[in-house]
């Protein structure tokens, strides 16, 4: 007996093990197998973009292929597809068609009752009956005087015991509280204004002597130092761009190429940028390719929330 007990431990045991070796296998590849990515794109006469995105050698792939007319997205699993947009759209359109076919069939029925609802009602003997009593023109003409004669009389006591309550006219009246409504919401504006103001500069105030601290100083520095080696491992390892542009106007493009210098610094030779200071124009050609890894990213930001100068900073 203590041995079958024994045997059915170990089997739990060899089994328990077996799962924890497989949860710890797919964390391993989840954090240490890169995600990868390539990009390729063109514009100027007409757009086009290609992109891939691989995982696990190629067992989890997904693709985007855009013009100017079409947009496609569809992803595999061991080759099989579990997505497509396009076929997306056809099921959409499908479904659109069908509810305009019974929208359409609707409104055919709707329109055959009616037809005969009308029909029905022309037959002799369903219009109104002839001992119905209906009123005369002139019947409807007197009814309608006498009321606006009543309604005349109502109007007319209401403004002799209006001008009787009140010896002062209602114009002049409703001139002077304008006058003083204009007068106070002048007053009420300035003064909310300068509270405004007020409360621009003791925000400004505050937020200088929040940047002069030392502390705060200190957490900025690292804040960034870590945001910019999450950027940087981002970022694609391998680029080639040809890009030619021009704003029409000298000046502003001449700023936007002081801007785009600033790619110099991370790829140098491997981005060509030719300015047009005549022309109005935007064409090129872009070639990115990269890869992320989970477990690098894992380590910035845990490094940055341990770090004692971002708590205080926080």
């Amino acid at each position: 007996m203590l041995s079958v007990i024994l045997t059915i431990l170990k089997i739990i045991g060899i089994i328990i093990l077996v799962l924890l070796g497989l949860v710890l296998s797919i964390l391993l590849l989840v954090l240490f197998v890169p995600i990868r990515y390539r990009v390729k794109a063109e514009h100027g006469d007409a757009l086009m973009i290609n992109g891939r995105v691989s995982w696990l050698m190629h067992i989890i792939r997904a693709r985007i292929h855009k013009t100017d007319n079409d947009s496609r997205i569809w992803i595999r699993i061991f080759g099989f597809l579990v997505y497509d947009s396009s076929k997306e759209k056809v099921k959409k359109e499908k479904k659109i068609g069908k509810k305009s076919i019974s929208k359409k069939a609707r409104a055919k029925k709707a329109e055959q009752k009616e037809a005969d609802s009308e029909k029905f009602d022309n037959r002799p003997g369903n219009g109104i009956n002839d001992n119905s009593e209906v009123k005369s023109d002139t019947d409807l003409k007197i009814d309608s005087e006498v009321d606006t004669e009543v309604k005349s009389d109502i109007k007319s006591d209401k403004i002799i015991s209006d001008s009787q309550e009140t010896d002062i006219p209602k114009s002049k009246i409703s001139l002077k509280t304008k006058v003083v409504n204009f007068f106070h919401n002048i007053k009420r504006k300035i003064i909310e204004f300068f509270k405004k103001l007020l409360n621009i500069k003791n925000r400004v105030h505050l937020i200088i002597s929040f940047v002069r601290e030392e502390v705060n100083k200190e957490g900025f520095r690292i804040s960034f130092a870590s945001l910019f080696k999450l950027i940087k491992h981002i970022l694609p390892t391998k680029i080639r761009s040809n890009l030619i542009f021009g704003t029409g106007d000298p000046c502003s493009t001449g700023q936007i190429l002081g801007i785009l210098s600033i790619i110099y610094s991370f790829y140098g030779d491997k981005i060509k940028i030719t300015p047009d200071f005549e022309n109005k124009v935007l064409k090129g050609s872009h070639y990115a390719k990269g890869r992320i890894r989970l477990w690098t990213i894992l380590i910035i930001v845990i490094k940055l929330l341990l770090d004692k100068r971002f708590k205080e900073f926080k």
